[in-house]
């Protein structure tokens, strides 16, 4: 059976969302059922598209996010998104805090 990919965004695993702190690396992954296979995989902040900038500390490669040396900034939620021939799946957000130090 053919259909639109379903995307679930989290937190890498070896992370404590309740103890995220500025100056931390933070890595999301997106887990993708999709038939057939999801061609693209984007991610979004606050709704907005995110893209790959390394002098922004922002590693973006398919279905891995890397937050390099996060601030206050980078609080939010974040999705992600997966596109084949049937349509576009988006994920549930994923909310960061970040402690002040």
């Amino acid at each position: 059976m053919e259909d639109k990919p379903n995307a679930v965004a989290r937190l890498g695993l070896s992370l404590d969302p309740h103890n995220i702190k500025e100056g931390d690396d933070v890595y999301f992954e997106c887990s993708i059922h999709a038939n057939p296979r999801a061609y693209k995989v984007t991610w979004q902040h606050k709704g907005l598209p995110l893209k790959h900038n390394i002098t922004a500390n922002v590693i973006v490669s398919n279905q891995s996010l890397v937050l390099q040396q996060v601030s206050r900034a980078h609080a939010g939620r974040y999705t992600c998104s997966a596109s084949n021939i049937e349509g576009d799946g988006v994920s549930d957000p994923v909310s960061l805090d970040i402690k002040c130090e």
